[in-house]
């Protein structure tokens, strides 16, 4: 009978051990469900948010492209010349409308009917044409006074000077305004707003447009629709809130969505509970290139019912196990034999797919409730897979574009370099001879000393893209640090308000002593173009595990944090006049030389690190 007792409470604790691992096990598998589903709906509600971002950033560079026509510069120049705004500004109207006859004060007759207004206007029919409805509620220009000179759609005030939008563009500067109602049009609208500029890049005049917010979202709805055959609903709400899109439909309410308030950062998920409990997975917009975001957010919700089926199949395992305690020692032998086994796999199937690996299949099992997890399991695997796939895809499609560019660009660059070295030798030896066999007049000495720094300045550009495009083999030889610092110093032209100190003991390194100048002649130059008046250029030289250290320090502004990431990229550049290509030149020298460059901020300080060869 002690055996029959032992056996029983062996069998029962056997039967509460199973009982308690199985439970932990599915309520590990529900947990996991969930957070997979999450991260799966968090990740396609960045995509398309991500696609917004870039759709509205392209319809910017798009209406961008007007001002570069030649027409349009020419008539608002000429607008310029005869615009007198101490009488003109006093004869203008409050409002014009493109449907109106043209007849209007002596200065605006012919806003509406001139080649500005024409040029505009097939634009605007052209753009409407491709979306089969009117696209563009509003397109003028402006001078630089803020008066209406062109107007190709809509209804405009005379004088735009006091709008926000036009002070922007007067500051040279894009600008995107927000999202609103224009009772005007009786729709929706976004307006943008370009500075018009001249060959000098001086402001001359603004094109403003006003378009239908329906046509920034086309692409959204299109990736909605994918999203919305899954079963889950994709909900598109500005920065308060408010619902701009949902189930088709635009402006479907007047409210904010109830859960706006859970929404505190970039992207994230949580559950909320709706008509039933709900998954909302979501994407703030964080701009694309040129244009700095809209401050909307995508929301993907999505029923919780997904998982309900693993926390039903606990419970009822769970039940189960209890009876079987107390009803037969095969049942619980059984039930470990068909679930738990299955179960365990199932979760190894959880770690694998976490870690990337999409492939691992989980064989099916003799309870349908198990292979209806598995089931679930394996839609969703497939699911991801195509995800990542396409993700991949897009990533090598923009790098292998990237990559192409560059080369192109590369080419041009290398070959129109090459052809200025000769123009620019012959204009430096014509300065020479000048200024050896004439008796220079201090004026016209004056010029050719301009002359001659303007041809050093393009030399050096040349040199810059000459040395980006053209990799030499490397001529190696022993070379003093402080006498290429110094010689690198010389070549320099500093302003006598900027102090170069060079500190640290001398060293020598093995290297191509022409190309390792030239890396100090563009960090040095860097240097000296960041400092505004007075400041100082300190240039540290010292050993550290084998290599060494050369640090360039200047009192300068600093980079701009945008630019930190990119700093060198080729075609990367905070100055105007600059090609965009020393510092990506510099650091291709260096890696030659088997040395690495770094860059930090605050204060300004490159590091340049170079091998020192062994005794």
């Amino acid at each position: 009978m002690r055996i029959s007792y032992l056996l029983i409470a062996s069998i029962t604790v056997l039967f509460l051990t199973y009982a308690i691992h199985s439970y932990f096990t599915y309520d590990f598998t529900v947990n996991e469900a969930k957070k997979t589903t999450l991260l799966r709906n968090q990740a396609q509600a960045n995509n398309i948010m991500q696609d917004l971002d870039k759709y509205i950033d392209q319809k910017i560079a798009d209406f961008h492209d007007l001002t570069q026509i030649r027409q349009i510069q020419t008539r608002v120049a000429e607008s310029n010349r005869n615009f007198d705004p101490d009488s003109d500004l006093t004869e203008l109207d409050s409002q014009i409308d493109a449907a109106a006859d043209g007849k209007t004060t002596p200065f605006l007759k012919d806003v509406l009917k001139n080649e500005i207004s024409d040029e505009l206007r097939d634009f605007a029919t052209a753009y409407n044409n491709e979306y089969n409805y009117d696209v563009i509620k509003e397109l003028f220009v402006t001078n630089q006074y803020g008066a209406n000179i062109a107007l190709a759609s809509g209804k405009s005030d005379y004088v735009q000077a006091d709008e926000e939008w036009w002070q922007a563009t007067k500051n040279k500067q894009i600008y995107v305004g927000p999202m609103k109602f224009d009772s005007n049009y009786n729709d929706h609208v976004m307006t943008f707003a370009y500075p018009i500029l001249d060959d000098s890049s001086d402001y001359i005049g603004t094109l403003s447009v006003s378009v239908k917010l329906r046509v920034l979202l086309q692409e959204f709805v299109n990736d909605a629709d994918v999203v919305n055959a899954a079963k889950k609903t994709v909900v598109l709400l500005d920065e308060n809130g408010n619902v701009l899109f949902e189930n088709g439909n635009f402006f479907p309410t007047e409210t904010p969505k109830e859960y706006f308030s859970s929404i505190t950062s970039d992207n994230g998920s949580f559950e909320y509970t709706l008509a039933s409990p709900t998954f909302v997975s979501y994407a703030s917009s964080i701009g694309y290139k040129d244009f700095s975001g809209s401050g909307w957010t995508v929301v993907i919700e999505q029923e919780s019912s997904v998982v309900d089926e693993f926390e039903e199949l606990e419970k009822n395992f769970l039940t189960s196990t209890l009876i079987g305690i107390t009803s037969a020692a095969i049942l619980g032998v059984t039930l470990s034999y068909f679930v738990t086994s299955p179960l365990a796999k199932l979760s190894k199937l959880t770690m694998r797919l976490g870690k990337g690996d999409f492939e691992a299949k989980t064989p099916k099992s003799r309870i349908a409730e198990i292979n209806s997890i598995i089931d679930s399991f394996n839609e969703m695997e497939v699911s991801l897979k195509k995800l990542f796939k396409t993700e991949k895809s897009l990533a090598e499609a923009n790098a292998r574009i990237k990559n192409e560019r560059l080369t192109a660009i590369g080419e041009l660059a290398a070959s129109m370099a090459h052809d200025m070295k000769n123009p620019l030798g012959t204009i430096q030896s014509g300065m020479d001879i000048i200024k050896r066999n004439t008796t220079i007049d201090p004026q016209i000495g004056e010029v050719i000393q301009r002359m001659e720094r303007a041809v050093s300045r393009m030399s050096h550009q040349v040199e810059d893209v000459l040395n980006f495009v053209r990799i030499t083999p490397l001529s190696l030889r022993p070379v003093s640090l402080n006498t290429m610092i110094n010689s690198a110093i010389k070549s320099v032209e500093t302003p006598k308000a900027i102090q170069v100190v060079v500190q640290g003991d001398d060293i020598t390194i093995t290297c191509d002593e022409k190309k390792m100048e030239i890396v100090f002649i563009n960090l040095i130059l860097n240097s000296i173009q960041s400092i505004a008046g007075q400041g100082k250029i300190t240039i540290r030289i010292s050993k550290a595990n084998g290599n060494a250290v050369i640090e360039i320090e200047d009192t300068g502004s600093g980079v701009p944090q945008s630019v930190i990431s990119d700093i060198f990229k080729p075609l990367v550049t905070t100055k105007q006049k600059g090609t965009g290509l020393g510092l990506a030149s510099c650091k291709n020298i260096i890696e030659q030389h088997g040395g690495s460059i770094k860059f930090q901020n605050n204060p300004t300080i490159f590091t340049v690190t170079i091998p020192i060869p062994a005794n």
